[in-house]
């Protein structure tokens, strides 16, 4: 019986020993790949950084944008309000004017519609 008890102890120290080392290959695996995933993990930082960094610029240049759109919108107003005012007097202006009801002579009108051949040409003599 004491035969049969070494040979079991024997055997259980030898499974210890495989699973030990199975166990020490399996950690090292595990190791290794723990190490990948802190790889991958500091390199999502680091393009999350990069984003946040992208992302609040684009914010900063989305405020300066709306301002200037803004004031875009404010200058282009005040410039309508002007052309209504001006418009307004000029109407007022000639209203009572009897040389405003008259037809502008033809060659007033071409030159005004831009149609005049002779305006367009670029080596005409001024009239004295």
């Amino acid at each position: 019986m004491s035969g049969w008890l070494s040979k079991l102890a024997r055997g259980g120290m030898l499974l210890l020993l495989v699973v030990s080392i199975c166990l020490g290959g399996y950690s090292s695996l595990l190791s290794y790949r723990l190490e990948l995933v802190r790889q991958q993990v500091a390199e999502q930082k680091k393009t999350l950084a990069q984003q946040a960094g992208l992302i609040a610029t684009m914010q900063e240049q989305d405020a300066r944008n709306r301002k200037l759109m803004a004031e875009q919108q404010q200058r282009e107003q005040q410039l309508r309000q002007r052309g209504e005012i001006y418009q307004r007097k000029y109407q007022d202006a000639i209203k009572n004017d009897g040389c405003s009801r008259r037809d502008a002579p033809g060659g007033v009108l071409d030159l005004l519609r831009g149609t005049d051949a002779n305006a367009a040409s670029t080596n005409r003599s001024v009239a004295p």
